[in-house]
């Protein structure tokens, strides 16, 4: 499957490298065609009319001169010259050449044209994107889109070239269409792009209150925004309030803890709190929720709780505890409860899981 992405990219690559290059050869070609012409031409001379001076153009030069091979030679350098714009028309529409400045007027003007349709204006800040063109000068025009468009879609398409910009006069809209868009995706691409705003307090306000949203994929963004985005010494120590508040919902300490390792904090007080709770907790779907948070962590702090896991009447949380516990496998004490389990345990699930995490093998 590797090789054959890497197929892919070369391939790709090698396309656009030579659409390039044959670019780069029809320009030198025509540069030269057009120069020697140019010579040719300053040589014909026309017949003037008696009465003053009159400029007559290429075409009408040569048509008068009677000379049939420049004329021919003209009409190539015409169509090549024409074949070469569209050339360069296709590669700058899909970011694989530099815009003209031209084209980036134009595309200025067409998405700041408030009576140009939500289509036209859209495909001109699809390409002012590809083209790496989205200054501040345009943000102000694409939320106009934005809060104009009655089409969900076309809201999400807009929200999607806007990702990655850190424009302040982004953080109002985004926050509105976060909280209160009846679509979800929207919602949803609303929260991914506010992830780069996670430092403001309002705007992790908004994301922990997207963590509650009905719809599940805005709830995993909102989740995610929260682990990823940005930290200052303010939010670190909300997260870790956040994480500790026995007040605090489960899944709300756990996101908080995962958001303070992906910011490298230590911070073994968590881990113990969480630990702790994971080991006097009286349900089930809590215990699994806190394992989830524990795989792929390897805190020595959740090895108690993840051993009394494995003894837990639910046999989702015992396959759970088995996996979570692959980071510790090497540890003598706990092969041996692996091996209890994969020998033991009454849901051949959980037995299957113990032996994979032990390297073994049973059907």
């Amino acid at each position: 499957m590797l090789n054959t992405k890497i197929c892919l990219v070369l391939l790709a690559s090698l396309a656009i490298g030579g659409a390039l290059a044959i670019q780069h050869h029809a320009t030198r070609r025509v540069a030269s065609d057009l120069a020697a012409l140019r010579q040719e031409l300053a040589a014909v001379e026309t017949p003037r009319p008696s009465g003053g001076q009159v400029n007559f153009s290429a075409r009408e030069r040569l048509a008068s001169s009677g000379n049939v091979g420049l004329q021919q030679r003209l009409a190539a350098l015409e169509q090549a010259v024409a074949q070469f714009t569209r050339a360069s028309d296709y590669l700058m529409e899909r970011g694989q050449l530099p815009l003209a400045t031209n084209k980036l007027g134009d595309l200025f003007s067409k998405l700041s044209d408030a009576s140009a349709s939500d289509r036209d204006r859209l495909q001109a800040l699809r390409l002012l994107r590809r083209n790496k063109a989205l200054t501040d000068e345009v943000v102000p025009h694409a939320l106009s889109l934005l809060q104009g468009a009655t089409n969900a879609n076309v809201r999400e398409d807009i929200l999607e070239q806007l990702g990655g910009l850190t424009n302040a006069a982004l953080r109002g809209p985004l926050l509105a269409l976060a909280a209160r868009d009846a679509d979800a995706d929207v919602r949803q691409r609303a929260v991914e792009n506010l992830r780069r705003f996670a430092a403001d307090p309002e705007v992790e306000a908004q994301l922990w209150q997207a963590t509650k949203d009905a719809d599940g994929d805005v709830r995993d963004e909102a989740r995610k925004a929260i682990i990823e985005g940005p930290v200052s010494e303010a939010r670190l120590a909300a997260l870790r309030e956040r994480a500790t508040n026995p007040s605090s919902s489960i899944d709300d300490r756990a996101v908080a803890w995962e958001a303070l390792r992906e910011a490298k904090q230590n911070a073994p007080e968590v881990s113990a709190a969480l630990a702790q709770l994971a080991q006097t907790t009286q349900d089930s779907q809590e215990r699994l929720s806190l394992f989830r948070t524990f795989d792929d962590h390897s805190d020595p702090a959740f090895v108690p709780a993840l051993v009394q896991g494995l003894q837990d009447p639910n046999p989702l949380v015992r396959e759970r505890a088995a996996d979570a516990l692959s980071d510790f496998r090497s540890d003598a004490n706990i092969q041996q409860w692996l091996r209890y389990v994969a020998d033991n345990d009454v849901d051949p699930t959980v037995r299957r899981e113990a032996f994979r995490v032990l390297g073994n093998r049973r059907n």
